[in-house]
């Protein structure tokens, strides 16, 4: 039962699992030695590991915090999958890039700029270092429905804006390449069921921005822009961001993944999702 998707331990902060003859959830936090050892109790054989303190001002507020998660979960995580020689997948980010000579390769060499991306390729080393097969996914901004509207910032904070009835500033400058949850889904399963192991990157290929994106769900869900401030330029943050990050696919597409589909022909296709949990 390798690889199958019955037996795969599914990891978040508050870790779910899902194992042989368990078809219940396993809730631990892999923050404390506690949770590492309720995990390491529990019988898997493939571990698909997409836990991270993804905020990168709050990373960079709270180095300890984001190390602790990002990097040490995953050290022992990793640890435990090398002792019982099993699948390992650790889901990883474009911001490992300082996105200044996009598109990025898996063979690029990595020079994040803000502490988040430093953790995500910490925790990368120990990954590729501890499991001789292990794989690596690399994605960026993600957007879905599966863990309900308000838990997507893209969806739920770009409509809300639009419904705002005060100015919402939107910065028109960092490139951004939105990607949906369910594709990402798609491709972790399809890189397990072929035994792939090192690192792949998947991403959706649509150029844009956050004004954009604004933009564009205001015709697709016929709102108006009247409120949307225009920012040529993005304001001053905690953490830096990558200006264009973009992850070429060309690895996982000649392994016969397709492409996946453009970002605003997706969104139409869950336009009558969304407006549901609005």
């Amino acid at each position: 039962m390798s690889g199958s998707r019955e037996s795969s331990l599914r990891i978040s902060q508050t870790t779910r699992v899902s194992s042989r003859g368990n078809s219940g959830f396993l809730a631990a936090d892999i923050t404390s030695e506690n949770g590492i050892l309720k995990l390491c109790s529990s019988d898997w054989d493939t571990i698909i590991h997409s836990a991270a303190w993804r905020s990168p001002d709050q990373c960079e507020k709270d180095k300890s915090a984001a190390y602790r998660l990002n990097v040490w979960a995953t050290e022992q995580l990793a640890s435990e999958a090398r002792k019982r020689n099993a699948q390992m997948l650790y889901i990883s980010t474009d911001y490992v890039f300082s996105g200044t000579n996009p598109p990025y390769r898996e063979d690029d060499t990595p020079s994040p700029v803000n502490y988040y991306g430093e953790t995500k390729l910490m925790a990368e080393k120990a990954v590729l270092s501890l499991c001789r097969n292990a794989t690596i996914l690399r994605i960026p901004l993600l957007y879905g429905l599966a863990a309900g509207l308000q838990k997507s910032d893209l969806l739920y904070g770009t409509l809300k804006a639009l419904d705002s009835d005060k100015p919402w500033p939107m910065e028109d400058s960092i490139v951004r390449y939105p990607t949906y949850t369910g594709d990402v889904a798609n491709a972790v399963f399809f890189l397990l069921e072929k035994n792939a192991s090192g690192i792949f990157h998947f991403s959706g290929q649509n150029k844009t921005t956050r004004y954009k994106i604004t933009a564009a769900f205001a015709e697709i869900f016929g709102k108006s822009m009247k409120n949307i401030v225009h920012l040529a330029k993005a304001p001053e943050t905690e953490a830096r961001r990558p200006h264009d990050s973009h992850l070429s696919m060309d690895k996982l597409l000649s392994l016969g993944f397709p492409v996946p589909m453009p970002f605003e022909e997706r969104i139409k296709s869950l336009k009558g999702e969304i407006l549901k949990e609005l």
